[in-house]
């Protein structure tokens, strides 16, 4: 991965801006002109943000090594990781649901764990990975599908967490409140993919770029007051 671990001026690293879930060229297009850093594949069948291999590689063209590619999977194996990171072009794969810890060190690209965090209790005893870049997201529905459940972590539980690691926040993420977790969690990124979508798996355009635009505006105020 490249974007996400440039420095600033100021040393501090900036805050990487990830749409998830992105299906078609068109709104990879849109995320990465308005300044989106990761670009999230869906391969998980079962879930509306599914994005086949006709689909993923039509998404692969169009970002062109602009953006980072980040395959999203649920419990998967190391040999499925591996595979569709070298078909996609994965510059990194994020694991959901309750999958081996060895993982982590398994696969030959970085593995981002998810964390889905119900309590503060579980927020604060969650035995992390050792540096590892970690997701925080919010309780999914019973019976639905890990990811991308719109439930949001509370800003201070991930605020906690993110004082003594680094975390991708996620859950319930949108152009309207994007600034106020930047500025209160300080995340090293922020990941948003159900409120940017008109229905289920199908982006907004409209609502992917006013999305990225307000993190990437976020970002840029808090490397302000780390001057």
């Amino acid at each position: 991965m490249h974007r996400n671990r440039d420095r600033c001026a100021s040393g501090a690293a900036a805050v990487i801006v990830k749409v998830c879930g992105v299906r078609t060229p068109e709104v990879a297009e849109v995320a990465i002109e308005a300044g989106a850093d990761w670009i999230g594949l869906m391969f998980v069948p079962k879930s509306s943000r599914w994005a086949d291999d006709a689909a993923a590689l039509a998404v692969v063209d169009a970002v062109h090594a602009r953006a980072d590619l980040i395959g999203v999977f649920v419990e998967p194996s190391a040999a499925e990781c591996d595979a569709a990171a070298s078909r996609y072009r994965l510059a990194a794969v994020q694991v959901h649901g309750d999958f081996d810890a060895n993982l982590v060190t398994a696969c030959s690209v970085p593995v981002i764990p998810v964390f889905n965090v119900e309590d503060r209790v579980a927020a604060s005893t969650i035995e992390w990975p050792p540096d590892t870049l970690v997701m925080l997201d919010g309780r999914p529905d019973r019976g639905a599908l890990p990811g991308g459940t719109g439930h949001r972590v509370p800003l201070d539980w991930a605020a906690g967490i993110a004082r003594h690691r680094e975390i991708l926040l996620a859950g319930g993420l949108g152009a309207e409140d994007v600034a106020t977790a930047i500025a209160t969690v300080r995340p090293a990124g922020v990941d948003a993919s159900s409120r940017l979508e008109r229905a289920p798996g199908e982006k907004d355009p409209e609502l992917v770029r006013n999305f990225v635009l307000a993190a990437r505006a976020a970002a840029a105020d808090l490397e302000d007051t780390r001057r």
